[in-house]
């Protein structure tokens, strides 16, 4: 089975008694393969926990985490408590991280913006270098996807700029829109718990290999001048008020993991090089408030 036929049927599975949530698993596993993280933006109610669910059964073996995060959430919370007898028996101040975002490889982090400074500087790092340090180690994480949600935008002021340009990929999530895909959820009684074939699933293996090749994929002088052209565009981007010029700050990491997507992109695709078909998801990725 070739890679584009493999990802499409993979896809139809996990979006097995989901409603009008194509855009979101179909970005979602696209982000995963090229290690970035999806901002998911909607009410309560919308299937965004489920999204992050159905990507952990893409992956064999894999492992999840979810936590609701509140002004009072703590890194123990997130990260795992302090290990007593590391501290008794080694002086060392580590923790117990088994069951944690540091041993997951999906992870779904809601109402994101509320976690308090402690926990958004270790997320910097676990989303960007898919490391974390505990204690004296550097701990290089499994992590393949992380998703992130929320009903609001983050608050200006708050220190959250670093947090939110490391979304490359922010969803809006909405409520079921057609008529008859609202009914059929109605009457949908099926238990949402998906069995995945194994020959579709991801292995640590195959995921490893695909992100070599990913990166093997090249990019042609069009698509840098296309995205450009882009980036000028942006500098001077009009508001309603045609009078009214904005300057779209996009950060240059930000622009080198867009790449990273188009050649995944590419890759699932079935083709060696990034071509204009790819093109659509970066209009997602320079997305801004």
């Amino acid at each position: 089975m070739d890679i584009r036929n493999r990802i499409q049927q993979l896809l139809a599975a996990i979006n097995q008694g989901v409603y009008e949530k194509d855009t979101e698993l179909g970005l979602s596993l696209l982000a995963a393969l090229a290690g970035e993280s999806v901002l998911l933006l909607g009410p309560p109610g919308v299937a965004k926990s489920m999204v992050a669910r159905r990507l952990k059964a893409a992956f064999k073996g894999a492992k999840a985490f979810e936590y609701l995060m509140s002004r009072f959430s703590t890194p123990d919370e997130i990260f795992g408590p302090i290990s007593i007898n590391r501290l008794k028996e080694f002086d060392k101040y580590e923790r117990a991280i088994e069951g944690y975002l540091p041993t997951a490889s999906v992870v779904f982090l809601d109402e994101i913006w509320k976690a308090g400074p402690a926990i958004q500087n270790s997320l910097l790092t676990a989303i960007n270098e898919k490391i974390y340090r505990n204690g004296d180690r550097e701990i290089k994480l499994p992590l393949k996807l992380l998703i992130a949600a929320s009903n609001e935008l983050p608050a200006h002021g708050e220190g959250l700029e670093a947090l939110w340009d490391r979304f490359l990929l922010r969803i809006i999530c909405t409520c079921v829109k057609d008529e008859a895909t609202f009914y059929n959820m109605l009457l949908d009684d099926n238990d949402k718990e998906i069995s995945i074939p194994a020959d579709l699933q991801i292995s640590e293996e195959e995921y490893a290999d695909w992100r070599k090749k990913i990166n093997q994929v090249s990019l042609s002088t069009e698509i840098l001048h296309y995205i450009t052209n882009i980036r000028h565009q942006l500098k001077r981007l009009p508001l309603d008020d045609e009078d009214t010029i904005r300057n779209v700050y996009i950060s240059d990491r930000r622009w080198k993991n867009i790449v990273q997507l188009l050649k995944a992109s590419a890759f699932i695709n079935g083709r060696t090089a990034v071509n204009s078909a790819d093109l659509p998801p970066l209009y997602i990725a320079y997305g801004t408030r």
